[in-house]
């Protein structure tokens, strides 16, 4: 893995602002404020028309290498050029515009776009041309920490008015109509594309269920990318044969049910490195930009790398104290309190990013930070470190993260702690997800990730509390009377639904907030499709789940459909689950841990209107430590819930069950729980019992209390006193 620093460029904010040390407020999020480096000036455009134009411009020659270049509020320039000679910097308060209807390259070092500033790479009603590029590409130059000891220049940065533009491809990726297996040179695709040309580049997962000695240093990557050669229909011809296979998910019984997607990370569009092993640029919006950016490629960008961050410290007389090695906030694609405009863009947004492609980002892709009320739609994020797309601090709020596909994306080893500020690792984010979501105020929508280290969607990193979050679009939330509080300990996930993720991935969602996860697909997880720990209530609506039944031999194989590891939550529902090809079906504790949580440890957990055909249903496990403050005070509900048995081999002292009663995970564990109360069992209506603990079955048993039920793994009592207990 190849890892490289990233910096977040950030500019000045307004012409008053033209001293050499001039800084935006902290404000702007920035601690020390945003430093405008591209002074002395020495060039300065004194008129609206072309760059190449020698009349434009103060010193009547076109800038070149190394000049520091100003486009005065009501100058209008026209980039028309094709250049490799890198521009120190340009400040843009009045408006530069890239022709869209020939190629161009603008090599810059930091190009601020100021508050009055407007910056067009392209329109909606005129985006740059198919069959041309439009290129702005980021020096390699070393960052001057002298002036800018935060490492805020070298890029793009984003205060005005930022319209990118390129030529549309619909869909940016799209799901496949058959296998893609290794020596095919040709894929079929589930629907007809547009846009898509010869010369694209395109990626396609790992697609496999990881067993134990295929994960953490052992794994050997089987993504690929390959080249379009040619298009006709649903026929996608490459320019050479796969080399590996890319299976879809199947049934127990060997029907094919979901097939894998491809995504297209080509655009006519570019922003890049100059040099990806050099100094590589970054592109940062601050404060209240106006930002929409249609399929543009963000390519070799970032400079703050995955693991242990390194920052630069100021002394209490503001002195430079130490210069980091690791700056945070140095991303790809960063929105870094971004409030937006004042007034909501004519979609009702607050910035918009559609059908994007970000590739090889040095940490995060795209990451939403102290931002609101954005659309994030249609984009494709492959090759990132860390995360793909990410909510940074858990003040985002309002954001609508929607189909868009993150493939790919490194993590910090197989058993990466769950991160957060503050923590032991200092490296949030870190784990190797898909989408990390530091809190739960946004919304997901019909999202894919695939290929990624540890979690498909990490949404839980922890406590985080009270937080700001605005109270109207265009609210600054460093200001009082412009926010509110949000009690994140309560407050649900906005929404998520429809949401997939599959393929060499170890989860395919973590939960950690309250809510609803509606409708997840989740296939070839090699340890949980769903791990979930509320704080209070999450209901788990419709989930989808498959493993590869092969990949379950070994005896470390134990992969797990839905797994709740919160012993302190209220409530935790399944329903409508098609749970198939794992070890476990569901997996609880089911059981509180009151000494923590006074109160709260009289809720339920239900598995209800489901199917599960796994070696083992539903397994209910105790405590890994003996422990008198665990209570039997939860309940377990099974309801109306169908089980089939998986046969695949295992340990004899691993018996299949549909319902598996696992005591004592530790010697010493003696404290009783309650039975788990079954329901119209296998969809029999009637067909009611609870079932025990071995040593909990009770003493003075009717008849029915010892009913040979050898499907059901534990004691079981039938009939009427089933119906007492439910009624306790």
């Amino acid at each position: 893995m190849r890892h490289t620093i990233v910096a977040l460029v950030v500019a000045v904010a307004a012409p008053a602002f033209a001293q050499d040390h001039a800084h935006l407020p902290a404000a702007s999020g920035v601690p020390h404020g945003i430093p405008r480096i591209c002074t002395p000036v020495t060039t300065t455009a004194v008129a609206s028309g072309a760059w190449s134009n020698p009349a434009t411009w103060s010193t009547n020659r076109v800038p070149g290498a190394g000049d520091a270049v100003l486009i005065r509020s009501g100058a209008s320039v026209t980039y028309d050029a094709l250049s490799d000679a890198p521009v120190a910097c340009i400040d843009v308060e009045g408006t530069l515009a890239f022709r869209t209807d020939a190629n161009t390259r603008l090599t810059i070092g930091t190009l601020t776009v100021l508050e009055t500033g407007r910056l067009e790479i392209g329109t909606e009603r005129r985006p740059v041309a198919a069959g041309v590029t439009a290129e702005l590409v980021m020096a390699d130059r070393p960052i001057d920490t002298a002036r800018d000891p935060e490492q805020l220049t070298g890029g793009l940065v984003g205060l005005g008015t930022v319209r990118m533009h390129g030529a549309v491809k619909t869909p940016t990726f799209t799901r496949l109509a058959a296998e893609p297996l290794a020596g095919q040179s040709t894929l079929t695709v589930a629907g007809a594309v547009s846009g898509w040309r010869a010369g694209d580049k395109l990626v396609l997962p790992d697609t496999r269920h990881l067993r134990e000695p295929e994960r953490g240093s052992n794994y050997r990557a089987q993504w690929e990318e390959r080249t379009v050669a040619s298009v006709a229909g649903t026929a996608v011809t490459l320019n050479a044969a796969l080399a590996f296979d890319h299976k879809g998910a199947r049934r127990p019984d060997g029907a094919l049910e979901f097939l894998p997607h491809v995504g297209n990370v080509t655009r006519n569009v570019v922003l890049r490195s100059a040099n990806p092993a050099g100094t590589r640029g970054h592109v940062i919006f601050v404060m209240h930009p106006d930002v929409d950016i249609r399929y543009a490629l963000f390519k070799d960008l970032g400079r703050t790398r995955m693991g242990v961050l390194d920052s630069t410290e100021f002394g209490s007389d503001g002195a430079v104290r130490h210069v980091g090695t690791n700056q945070i906030g140095r991303y790809s694609l960063h929105f870094h309190h971004a409030f937006g405009p004042t007034s909501p863009q004519p979609n009702g947004y607050q910035f918009t990013l559609i059908g994007n492609a970000i590739d090889d980002a040095s940490k995060w892709g795209i990451t939403i930070h102290n931002s609101h009320y954005g659309l994030v739609q249609d984009n494709v994020v492959y090759n990132s470190r860390g995360a793909g797309i990410v909510a940074e601090d858990g003040t985002e709020s309002f954001n609508v993260f929607e189909r868009n596909f993150a493939i790919r994306s490194e993590g910090s080893g197989e058993f990466a702690p769950r991160s957060g500020y503050g923590g032991a690792t200092n490296d949030p984010g870190g784990e190797g997800a898909g989408f990390w979501l530091r809190g739960p105020n946004n919304i997901l929508r019909n999202n894919v990730a695939a290929n990624v280290d540890v979690f498909g969607y990490g949404i839980a990193a922890g406590a985080l509390g009270t937080v700001r979050i605005p109270k109207f679009k265009g609210a600054d939330t460093s200001k009082d009377a412009e926010s509110i509080t949000l009690d994140t300990t309560d407050a649900p996930l906005l929404e998520f639904t429809g949401n997939e993720a599959y393929g060499a991935t170890q989860t395919g969602v973590a939960m950690g907030w309250n809510g609803t996860l509606k409708d997840m697909r989740v296939w070839h997880t090699s340890r949980h499709g769903i791990t979930a720990f509320p704080t209070d209530r999450l209901v788990i609506d419709g989930a989808v789940a498959r493993g590869d039944a092969g990949a379950l031999t070994g005896p470390f194989e134990n992969s797990t459909g839905i797994w709740f590891t919160n012993y302190a939550a209220k409530s935790v529902t399944v329903r409508n689950a098609d749970i198939q090809g794992m070890r476990v079906g569901v997996a609880s504790p089911f059981f509180s841990r009151i000494d923590l949580e006074p109160g709260r440890g009289d809720g339920v957990a239900t598995v209800e209107n489901s199917y599960l055909r796994n070696y083992v249903g539903v397994a209910v496990a105790t405590a890994y430590t003996p422990d008198s403050t665990m209570s039997a005070l939860k309940k377990a509900i099974v309801r109306n819930t169908r089980f089939d048995a998986l046969a695949v081999p295992r340990p004899a002292q691993y018996p299949a069950a549909a319902i598996s009663m696992n005591y004592g995970m530790s010697a010493g564990d003696t404290q009783r729980r309650d039975p788990v109360i079954v329901y119209d069992f296998n969809g029999k209506p009637g067909d009611t019992f609870r079932v025990f603990y071995s040593h909990e079955m009770p003493a003075a048993a009717a008849p029915a209390c010892n009913a040979p039920r050898p499907e059901i793994g534990g004691f079981l009592c039938a009939g009427d006193d089933a119906t007492q207990e439910t009624r306790r």
